[in-house]
């Protein structure tokens, strides 16, 4: 029965449509109860770090229910794409409303589009899988997430080559320019070398395609919605894409890993990586809360992802760290606090 748990992350998509066919006070409804209530519930419910033990890995290797979970959402999330693209264009809808619809469906990119995406685009194996992972990316303009993602996130966290992993004392909003701009140009550059090693046509880069596809999808909206939705779903990615770069500032911040005398890193280790073990977060994210066993097989299914008694472990669960990263002021010195806690400095 406890594999039934993560069919709560369809909480998310359908606190959308409520915001979504709602109006005043209660559009706010699904912001309050992720942004607020989800927080407050995770300080009072003690994280649960249990792990599969051998036999329940097994069966949960094998069973197709993970899957279909991680299929049934990327439908689940083009309908609402689509829902919400149809409510912005309501020519009646008021600002409060339209404000509350933005928030929420920036929420939903950030979180469900962009993170099954990237559970689906570590099968780099499985056709379908690495395909939906695009229709997922694509909805938060982040197809270039994959290649820079598999090929230089995993491979230089916690190291000074890593884009999308933060220094102590970074600032989020300048880390999330860096790591959004510089880890799209670098992308083009890893996708270069990636043919030129195995002596393919450098030009048949597919970055071309992924930054094609966002133009294509912008057309498409602008053809059936007009302008203003075209500008108002930018502005709604944007939202979403900060998302993404906030998990990706608060799960790495402050780590790093030594640099050994023969030139290179020492491998990745669970102390590398920010842990929460919160089981609402780890449901809501399909268990990328577990962020250190993530590192160590990036291709591992997010059901058999354990808790390392080895990581350090986030002050709070990611939707109260997620709040945090947009205050440094705040963020800050609660980070520098844990990293002393967790020997790091």
């Amino acid at each position: 029965m406890l594999k039934f748990k993560y069919l709560f992350a369809f909480i998310i998509p359908s606190l959308g449509l409520l915001t979504f066919h709602s109006s005043g006070i209660f559009s706010y409804f699904g912001l309050f109860f992720l942004y607020i209530l989800v927080p407050l519930i995770e300080q009072i419910i003690p994280p649960n770090i249990y792990n599969l033990n051998k036999i329940e890995k097994e069966f949960s290797q094998k069973d197709l229910f993970f899957d279909f979970v991680l299929y049934l959402s990327v439908f689940v999330h083009v309908y609402i794409v689509y829902d919400y693209l149809l409510t912005m264009s309501d020519i009646t809808l008021t600002l409060t409303d339209m404000i509350a619809n933005v928030l929420m469906m920036g929420t939903i990119l950030g979180v469900n589009g962009i993170n099954i995406g990237h559970e689906l685009g570590h099968k780099t194996e499985h056709k379908i899988k690495i395909f939906f992972a695009h229709v997922m990316l694509l909805t938060a303009i982040q197809n270039h997430f994959i290649p820079y993602h598999n090929g230089g996130h995993h491979r230089d966290v916690a190291t000074p080559k890593d884009l999308t992993s933060a220094k102590e004392g970074d600032i989020f909003y300048f880390f999330a320019i860096k790591s959004q701009i510089g880890g799209y140009f670098k992308t083009w550059k890893l996708e270069h070398q990636r043919l030129k090693a195995k002596n393919k046509n450098i030009y048949l880069n597919q970055m071309t395609l992924f930054t094609l596809l966002p133009i294509l999808m912008f057309f498409t909206i602008y053809t059936f919605f007009g302008l203003k939705i075209v500008l108002i779903y930018f502005i709604t990615s944007i939202l979403g894409i900060s998302v993404l770069e906030a998990q990706n500032y608060f799960s790495h911040y402050g780590l790093r890993r030594k640099l050994q005398e023969n030139g290179r890193y020492e491998r990745v280790k669970p102390k590398h990586s920010w842990n929460s073990d919160h089981i609402i977060g780890r449901v809501l994210l399909f268990e990328l809360t577990r962020h250190s066993d993530h590192h160590q097989m990036g291709s591992k299914p997010y059901q058999l992802l354990e808790s390392k008694l080895s990581s350090p472990t986030l002050p709070f669960g990611y939707p109260m760290m997620l709040l945090l990263s947009y205050f440094p002021f705040l963020f800050k010195p609660i980070m520098k606090k844990h990293l002393k806690l967790n020997n790091v400095i």
